[in-house]
């Protein structure tokens, strides 16, 4: 896995939290344009900051501008269309490192933080949104620091908050969970079950946080994974990860190993848990995210914007990011 500044796994965020936050070379390189929003197919936070990307997945400017030093991940569109939700990793004078919940308007106006973090290494990532777009699912993860030690956490509690966006009032509906994936269809979520801080798969629970299970039933057990997103038509949901073993089956080919010096890959799942594909190696850890008809998924894996069939992963399309080398998209239309 790469360490990166992606709060879609807040863990890789807090392991990289001796590395610099942010690029200024690239955000100065990439300036802000009129217009750029509402002209985009994607967007992308990346190191370089909010940008919009065209259909073929160019660059065509940053959204907004950011507060100096601060490092976007993991957006989501709410449901009105008009408004991008995403995390903000940064440091805040009274409160330190940490991550906070902005929003801004796809136009670049009104931009604001819904949750700022409210004490050093605590950190609020991965937004997700419930169909009526009245309630965002948060991770929040709360790191506890050993002293004279920086960087080196005794321990973390993890948990899912549904936040009133009008409001700004929240409740914790799971503990011991991070990545929240609303199902579009019905009322559940999809989000990594943790144990001890220890990643420990794919379950799926009701959006109040009750009847919380295991996704999975076809006997698959990954190493890592991030970044679960459901497709808009409530039937599949997409992940990476590496890491992947599976119960012995008669006739199998037994276990699958990958991840560190094999390469990663991206799995498609049907939302009852009875079935998974693997549909493309990525060569990284990546962010996928569904087109809005839920045929395609697109990502960014070692500086190239893919988008690929979602049904058997085959390369529609293969651009040279211009201004990053990663970074967490949402497909607007």
């Amino acid at each position: 896995m790469t360490c990166r500044p992606l709060l879609a796994l807040v863990a890789a965020l807090v392991a990289c939290q001796g590395a610099p936050i942010g690029e200024p070379r690239a955000v100065s390189a990439i300036p802000p344009a009129v217009g750029v929003g509402p002209r985009s197919t994607f967007v992308i936070a990346t190191p370089a900051g909010l940008l919009g990307l065209d259909e073929q997945g160019r660059t065509l400017g940053r959204i907004v501008t950011l507060p100096s030093g601060a490092s976007p991940s993991a957006p989501a569109q709410h449901p009105d269309g008009k408004r991008i939700f995403f995390a903000l990793s940064q440091v805040a004078e009274s409160t330190g490192f940490g991550s906070d919940i902005y929003s801004v308007n796809l136009d670049g106006s009104d931009l604001r933080p819904l949750i700022r973090h409210e004490l050093p290494n605590v950190f609020y990532a991965s937004p997700s949104f419930d169909t009526a777009g009245t309630y965002l699912y948060v991770h929040r993860r709360a790191a506890q620091e050993e002293v004279g030690n920086p960087g080196v956490y005794l321990q973390t509690e993890d948990s899912i908050e549904r936040v009133d966006i009008n409001t700004a009032d929240r409740q914790k509906v799971i503990t011991d969970g991070a990545e929240p994936a609303v199902v579009p269809v019905g009322k559940s979520i999809v989000f990594v079950h943790l144990d001890r801080g220890q990643q420990a798969g794919l379950w799926t629970a009701a959006v109040d946080g009750t009847r919380a299970e295991p996704l999975l039933k076809t006997g698959d057990r990954f190493w890592f994974l991030q970044a679960p997103r459901v497709a808009p038509s409530g039937r599949e949901l997409v992940f990476s990860s590496a890491g992947r073993t599976r119960s012995f089956v008669p006739g199998s080919a037994g276990p699958r190993l990958a991840h560190l010096d094999i390469p990663s890959e991206l799995y498609v799942a049907s939302l009852d848990g009875m079935s998974l594909r693997s549909i493309a190696t990525t060569m990284d850890d990546v962010v996928p995210a569904w087109s809005p008809d839920s045929s395609r998924i697109a990502y960014v894996a070692l500086a190239q914007f893919y988008v690929i069939s979602a049904l058997e992963g085959n390369v529609i399309s293969r651009t040279p990011a211009s201004g990053f080398a990663y970074g967490d998209p949402v497909w607007l239309h």
